[in-house]
């Protein structure tokens, strides 16, 4: 595991939870907007935290905590990543994963082995679209099949999708919850412009407010709650 990052206590991370964050290093996409460039190319290979320190911080939060959400980067291709979760899931706290959903078969693993409460799950773009939001090449029908193992897993989710400028545009939202109907909960994103992977993109505007809001309103058909984050 190459943990770069912890966060003591987040109340915006972990819906009704108050929950410690890990923030995984490496990441198998180059989204041009991502927020964390830290994480998806750190400068070090060498790992900020070691698993037990994050396990003994943990522990020493319990009681003030109930939950922790490990996050990156993708954590999903961590080595090490079943028992670091094992050991979080043995202190009695609740643990929230966030993916990009391109290891279906790794995301499955985990499931089965009941070492997750919660999953957050971005969903970059259409699918034409996909391979530009990542950055780099992918193949949809791994998007499709985590969307898949999800909905049919029973375990408490989220869909988000950040409304990128270029990328992903408020009009384009439906369609994506389409492909998720059903789920417990989707997220829309706004842009952030002040860090991006890729430079060029802190000049772009984000979308106006109104625009997010109303795509929100147009996917209630579709999932069971809607909410607007990064505003």
């Amino acid at each position: 595991m190459r943990i770069h990052g912890f966060i003591g206590t987040t109340f915006l991370d972990f819906p009704n939870h108050i929950a410690s964050a890990v923030f995984t290093a490496g990441c198998n996409f180059r989204c041009p907007f991502c927020h964390n460039p830290s994480l998806v190319l750190p400068d070090s290979d060498e790992a900020g935290f070691s698993c037990p320190e994050i396990i003994e911080r943990i522990r020493n939060r319990r009681g003030f905590i109930d939950g922790v959400v490990v996050s990156g980067g993708e954590p999903l291709i961590q080595e090490g990543l079943g028992d670091f979760l094992f050991q979080i899931r043995q202190l009695g706290v609740k643990v929230k994963i966030d993916t990009n959903g391109a290891l279906p078969e790794s995301l499955l693993a985990i499931l089965d082995a009941d070492l997750v409460d919660f999953v957050s799950m971005d969903i970059k773009a259409i699918p034409e679209k996909y391979s530009l939001a990542a950055g780099v090449p992918v193949k949809w029908e791994n998007i499709e099949r985590s969307i898949e193992i999800i909905m049919e897993a029973g375990v408490n989710h989220e869909f988000r999708t950040t409304v990128v400028p270029g990328i992903v545009s408020p009009e384009e939202i439906p369609a994506i919850a389409a492909r998720v109907s059903g789920a417990r909960r989707f997220a829309v994103q706004q842009f952030r412009p002040d860090i991006t992977l890729d430079p060029s993109l802190q000049r772009e505007q984000p979308f106006p407010l109104p625009l997010l809001r109303d795509a929100a309103e147009r996917i209630k058909q579709y999932v069971a709650e809607v909410e607007v984050l990064g505003i």
